[in-house]
Order: structure tokens, then sequence, then C-alpha cells
């Protein structure tokens, strides 16, 4: 999380959201906000392989790879370092709460580098030219985060997180959970190591409750207080897995589809083109005065995205009408990476070669290195009625 924002690629992040342009950099491809069903695809793929995974295998999640864990455990470790420090209570809390401004500090700068590049920040700070809504931003997320470690830490989990209370919908008699062995409760020590040791403050040996993240800790605190009296341990993993005779419904629904979103993206990704454009008849002066020889002209916008990280040249052509001539200031013209250009186009047409007053062209735009890199829009081309004296205009 820390080092992905300083890799680049193409001279890019690789994965980054640049606000202003409203882009996402993603490992060597730029995803434009025009294509924000990306998104969707993205993290409904997240959503069903993380219910997947609660159906399999619990809240392993939430104890091994969630990012509130992973901070929380942190800050007991930097309360640990600080007791080492100072066995006096005020320059133990000194020290403790100084190193968790400097993590938040950190951990809220990561979350900045996602949407502007930390070397621009680096030398943004260097020449004091920090922007208010980064310096602000970063402000925010520091005292945010730095209230979570002090504060809250485990308390998110069992009650403001919404994945523990979804996780019950889920669950079912094979998920693997951790749990208290009831039928050998009497060989119990009685030493309360597993809930002395629990982060989340829970009992165990009451049964599976909301608050347990499945982090085991609880496991090898029964293993070692067992272990010295040369037995089991009570806590352990149960459930997981299923024989054939007895499919689970949820799993086979949940894997299902998440290998037909699986196969969407893949084919999303597969078609997806490097190129976009638009063409756009000027609706305030459509078309010029028609000549003696029977030809008007129309004006179009013509919007040409490359959306790859490297320049690229393009070609324009036109069809639809016969002998229809195309003015464009340059063809084939060259565009930077990562950018998008507006420019004229002119199309003269001849009245004899038109069958009625409104003829459609296709516009035809491609990658002159690269063919089958190429995309076709539509547009209109107008000529204009007569009047009553029977000359066109």
């Amino acid at each position: 999380m820390l080092g992905l924002p300083f890799v680049r690629v193409h001279g890019e992040s690789a994965l980054r959201f640049d606000v202003p342009s409203l882009k996402l950099y993603f490992f060597g491809s730029v995803i434009w906000i025009s294509e924000a069903y990306f998104f969707l695809l993205v993290f409904l793929l997240f959503f069903i392989g993380v219910m997947l995974f609660t159906v399999l295998y619990g809240r392993i999640w939430c104890g091994w790879i969630c990012p509130q864990t992973i901070l929380s455990d942190f800050s007991t470790r930097i309360e640990k370092l600080a007791a080492w420090f100072s066995r006096h209570r005020f320059p133990r809390l000194v020290v403790s709460q100084a190193l968790l401004v400097i993590v938040s500090g950190l951990v809220a700068a990561s979350l900045i580098w996602y949407f502007v590049s930390p070397y621009e920040i680096a030398s943004a700070i260097v020449e004091g030219t920090l922007g208010p809504w980064t310096l602000w931003s970063w402000v925010f997320f520091v005292v945010m985060i730095y209230g979570n470690l002090a504060l809250v830490r485990r308390k998110f989990c069992g009650a403001v997180c919404p994945y523990a209370r979804f996780q019950s919908a889920f669950f079912d008699e094979k998920t693997l959970t951790i749990a208290f062995d009831q039928p050998r409760a009497d060989e119990c020590l009685g030493c309360e190591a597993c809930v002395r040791i629990c982060p989340a403050g829970i009992d165990i040996r009451k049964g599976l409750q909301v608050e347990c993240v499945n982090c085991a800790e609880c496991i090898d605190s029964c293993s070692t207080m067992m272990g010295a009296v040369q037995k089991k341990p009570l806590v352990s993993y149960v459930g997981g897995g299923a024989t054939p005779k007895t499919p689970r419904p949820r799993v086979i629904g949940l894997a299902a589809a998440l290998a037909l979103m699986s196969m969407l993206f893949a084919y999303q990704v597969y078609v997806r083109v490097p190129l976009n454009f638009w063409v756009l008849r000027e609706d305030p002066q459509p078309f010029a005065s028609v000549t003696r020889q029977g030809s008007t002209i129309n004006a179009y916008s013509l919007i040409v995205e490359n959306r790859s990280l490297k320049p690229e040249i393009y070609r324009l052509s036109v069809a639809g009408i016969k002998d229809a001539e195309m003015r464009v200031p340059q063809n084939p013209f060259i565009l930077p990476p990562n950018t998008s250009v507006r420019m004229k186009v002119y199309i003269m047409a001849y009245r004899k070669n038109l069958a009625t007053r409104i003829t459609q062209l296709r516009f035809t735009l491609e990658n002159v290195a690269s063919r089958e890199i190429r995309m076709e829009q539509e547009a209109s081309f107008v000529y204009p009625e007569r009047t009553d004296k029977g000359w066109e205009i």
C-alpha cells in the first residue's frame, strides 16, 4: 500500500486516480471516466470474491488482510515499543502518541498518493506550492486515522463494520470458523488465556460471536496452555470443505457468479480499444451557402481521445456520399499520449449526389500503425431547402 504509488509504468503511476482529468492509471493502461463500467465490474468481482471467501473460510479477511486489523495490530506493537523506552506512564504515553501521529501521517499520505503522485507532492512541499485541497485532505485523513488508531481500533470491527453483520447471512454449517470444543469443556483449565489474548475482547468459550475476526490468537494460547499438561487444545478450526454428497448451494451460486463476472471482465478488457472519438455537427451554423454548381459545405467538430500512454498517428476518412470532399487541418495527425483534442472538419457534397436532404455520413478513424484499432461514428449531412424563388440557399 505504501510502495505502490511510487511504481511507474510508461512514466505514469502504476495505480492512481487523477481527479482533475477523471482518469484511472492502471498498470500501463488509462481508464477514462467514460469507461466507468470497468469500475463497476471490478467492484462486483471484489464483492462476490469476498462473499465466496467468507462462505468457505469465514472472516479470515478480517483477521489477516483487512487494513483496519493490520493498523490495529501495528498500533499495539507501537505501544509495546513505547513501553520499552520508558516504564513511566507519562513519557510512555507521549512516545506512543507521537509514533501514532507519525504512522497516521504516513498512512494518510499513502491515501493521497493514490490521487496525487507522491513525486508531485514531494516537489510541491520542497517548493512550498502544496495546494490547499491536498494539504487539508492530508490533515483530515491524519486526524481520522489517528482517532481510529488511538481510540477505536478493534471496536470498529464488531460495532461499526457492516461486513461483520453480513457474515451471518453467508455462513453455513461447513464454513471454516474458530470454535471451542464444548463436549470437552470439563477439561478447560480455567486459565482464560484465550480471553486475555483475544484482540476483540470476546470469550470464545461462549460460542461464535459477531466480533470474532478469525485471527486464531486463542488457538495459539490454548495450544500453549494445554500442551503444558499434554492435552489437545480446546479451541481449533472447525468446518471447511464439503463431501460430494452434500453440495453447498451458496458456494455453487457465488462461484458461478464470480466465474461469469470474471469472463465478462476479461471480455471487456480484450475488446477495449484505446481510442474514442465523437463527431458533432455545428448546429449554430450547420452549412454554408450553396454555390451555383450545386454544392454545399457542412461543418463538424471532431473530438478524439488517445487513451494509450504513447503518441499515436490517426487517419480520418468519410463515406456515405459519393465524391464527398473532406477538409481537415491535418490528415493523418499525431495525438500525444493520454490526451484529447478537438478540431474542425468540413465536408463538401454536390446536390446531384444526394438522394435526400438529410444524409447520414460515416466517419472512420483508424490508427496508422495498427489498423485493427479503428472506430466509426455517424453524423448527419444537411442540404438546405429551396426558397420561393427557386434558388438554393
